[in-house]
């Protein structure tokens, strides 16, 4: 059975995973006509509104690649309420020279290293285990990740050879989406309490355990005095994106919208700008579906940057600043997930 974790609705994000993996989108029927949506052309790289978008793929249909389970539910009202697992599915090493992302294969969910300069080589760094998200250390040495073990706990294990995990956190609670803070001397993730997630870290050496404030999708600014996340509007419609200062405790909302949600933020190396998921609307072209969207960190100047009818997930900046990798369902006639690169250069 499903396990629902957290519940907002349209463009609400949940958390509702038996394990992930990929689906094909299909046939969705608008919903106030009855007028039936036409099917998303997969195979297609791009589309116009993407414009000058300078897109690389890096991985193939045979690798299995894991994304969100995105589904399309009615509610009570008969509103179409987009959800999908919002927690990352891919990190960049701090050299820039290696993705890992998630791949599916005979009934587990594991972690594979990539290079993605200098070849092509594949390396799988963890076996029959059902891996959920992940983040690499600042130093490049070790990989955070969730693994679901009866309960959603966080372990890591050396980036780049043994098979060895180490239990971070250990608790009767669900725990998800860990991110290392930039200095790497705590690990930010989100807790369940009841049916709420609350932004929890963990300090590597002490072991000491903090709770900051409601949310999920933890991620720092550069300076470590910024917490970014991904929150539940006040009515619980939709999502948002907020930061907390963990100095001062100031609480200031980034990103919101009254009839879409926002979700899975990671902030710019230099500390400036957003990428995060959101929801676009359905049209004469596409289903309602996810896509790439930039805001300023001050809530300025949001741009959506991805329009493929295919859902685009998971965004992650380079940590030069010049190339965001994300996963998508683009260019693979059966809509498989792929990971993707996109240039920064016009952004």
């Amino acid at each position: 059975m499903y396990i629902k974790i957290l519940s907002i609705h349209l463009s609400k994000i949940i958390i509702t995973m038996k394990k992930i993996v990929y689906i094909v989108a299909i046939m969705i029927i608008a919903q106030s006509c009855g007028v039936i949506v036409p099917l998303v052309d997969y195979a297609r790289i791009s589309v116009p509104e993407e414009g000058s978008l300078r897109l690389t793929k890096y991985t193939e249909g045979h690798d299995d690649v894991a994304g969100p389970i995105v589904q399309t539910m009615t509610t009570e009202s008969g509103t179409k309420s987009l959800q999908w697992y919002a927690a990352p599915l891919l990190a960049i090493s701090p050299d820039d020279e290696k993705i890992v992302y998630l791949a599916s294969k005979n009934g587990f969910t594991n972690m594979y290293l990539r290079n993605i300069t200098g070849g092509k080589s594949t390396i799988q760094r963890t076996f029959n285990r059902n891996i959920m998200d992940m983040d690499f250390s600042p130093n490049g040495d070790k990989i955070v990740f969730t693994e679901r073990k009866g309960v959603d706990n966080i372990y890591t294990i050396n980036a780049y050879e043994g098979v060895a995990v180490q239990q971070m956190v250990a608790t009767t609670a669900t725990e998800l989406s860990p991110s290392y803070s930039a200095d790497g001397k705590n690990i930010y993730f989100a807790k369940s309490e009841g049916s709420r997630y609350y932004i929890w870290s963990l300090n590597v050496e002490s072991s000491l355990l903090t709770q900051y404030t409601e949310g999920f999708t933890p991620c720092l600014t550069p300076d470590n005095e910024n917490l970014i996340m991904t929150r539940n509007s006040k009515d619980g419609s939709r999502g948002e994106i907020w930061m907390v200062n963990l100095k001062r405790g100031t609480e200031t909302l980034i990103l919101s919208d009254p009839k879409k949600g926002y979700s899975s933020p990671q902030i710019s190396p230099d500390g400036k700008r957003i990428i995060c998921v959101g929801v676009s609307e359905k049209d004469e072209t596409k289903p309602q579906n996810l896509d790439l969207f930039l805001v300023n960190i001050d809530g300025t100047k949001l741009t959506q940057l991805t329009f493929h009818g295919g859902n685009d997930v998971s965004p992650v900046w380079t940590k030069d600043g010049k190339s965001i990798f994300f996963i998508s369902q683009r260019g693979d006639v059966d809509g498989k997930f792929n990971v993707w690169k996109m240039g920064t250069e016009n952004l």
